[in-house]
């Protein structure tokens, strides 16, 4: 038994734990990988995101992290830019995971790895190294499901996307063109985010609805002849290493808000386990680490879990609807059309469009 046992090591996880440690509880943090690994992420550490990672002590510069200051939309042969309203960054997971892990144990924190939560029950964690309990749960997994027992809430609103990542290194008049740059392209089906990280390094992530995957045999080499049909995806991408020997990939991504209520008060929801923010504004880091700073605030006031989620609702809930109404009217063809044509018009929309889908600046 530990006063808070904290179930994944992403950035919600190690986030908490750091807060929870360094304000003086016990704390025991649970990570089912056993090193640095991927994840798929558009790898967009937007402001909000950077203040809460500079807040924690993390040096975002001395980890290479690329400056990213505009936005360039592609809708087939439609193209708008326009400066981003915010500084942003690119910084890989494989990374800036393995640096809070350290940071939370650093900070007090037990970590944990290679045990693989099987099972939630109550306040407990059934997992291949036994079973671990806590005064109270802060469960952090991310997008990766969990069984659990009693009354936990039954899911959440279920849409049809698979999630694609991909590093690669691309070629020198390419990362010229996108330096400081990201890229977004829009297409039936869904989108692709081309973005500068670490190391001279760029991150390729897709959303795309699991129908047409299908279409293309589920297969990366028809996904990349596919994106060969945006004419500005095709020209930086020409002459591109691929940094892995497949593209790291994740199916039946549920975007939008879990219920409110969790039977347990002791349980505490963070990141993606609370909302999975749709991917094409760029917040998600930014809530699941909001998630672990107003968790940890309500941990310090002695709330329980339910009062925490009214809090994170109230934070960020308007982001979470914002972001899921935006991605739907982009999965109509002729809404998207209208938008890109518009965004080519009036390039200031866009800018507009990437500040109304962030969340509150936070009062810390």
């Amino acid at each position: 038994m530990t006063q808070a046992l904290v179930v994944g090591g992403g950035l919600a996880g190690s986030a908490a734990a750091c807060l929870l440690a360094r304000a003086g509880n016990e704390v025991h943090l649970i990570e089912r990988e056993t090193g640095p690994h991927h994840k798929v992420c558009g790898e967009f550490l937007s402001v909000e995101a950077g203040a809460h990672l500079r807040d924690l002590g993390i040096d975002l510069d001395a980890l290479g992290a690329a400056p990213i200051g505009r936005i360039h939309l592609v809708s087939g042969r439609i193209e708008a830019e326009a400066p981003l309203p915010f500084g942003a960054l690119g910084l890989s997971r494989h990374v800036l995971d393995e640096v809070l892990l350290d940071a939370a144990a650093k900070s007090g924190a037990r970590v944990e790895r290679g045990a693989r939560v099987s099972r939630i029950d109550g306040l407990r964690a059934i997992s291949s190294s036994g079973e671990r309990s806590g005064e109270i749960l802060l469960l952090a997994t991310g997008k990766l499901p969990l069984r659990q027992t009693g009354d936990a809430p039954k899911g959440r609103a279920q849409t049809p996307y698979v999630g694609l990542k991909m590093h690669l290194r691309l070629a020198a008049a390419a990362q010229r063109e996108l330096a400081k740059t990201i890229l977004l392209a829009l297409f039936d089906g869904g989108y692709a985010g081309l973005q500068p990280i670490e190391d001279g390094q760029a991150n390729l992530c897709l959303v795309m609805h699991r129908e047409q995957f299908a279409k293309l045999g589920a297969s990366w080499s028809a996904v990349r002849t596919f994106l060969d049909g945006t004419p500005r995806l095709r020209a930086l991408l020409a002459g591109a290493q691929e940094l892995f020997d497949k593209p790291v990939t994740i199916g039946n991504l549920a975007y939008g808000r879990r219920p409110e209520t969790d039977g347990n008060p002791g349980v505490y929801r963070l990141g993606d386990q609370w909302a999975m923010t749709a991917s094409i504004t760029g917040d998600g880091m930014a809530l699941a680490l909001r998630s672990a700073f107003i968790a940890a605030r309500s941990v310090a006031a002695r709330e329980d879990g339910q009062t925490y989620r009214r809090r994170l609702a109230a934070d960020a809930g308007g982001q979470v609807r914002r972001a899921v109404t935006l991605q739907r009217m982009l999965d109509v063809a002729a809404l998207r059309s209208f938008g890109s044509s518009l965004a080519r018009a009036c390039p200031p929309l866009l800018s507009f469009a990437a500040n109304a889908t962030r969340l509150p600046e936070w009062q810390g």
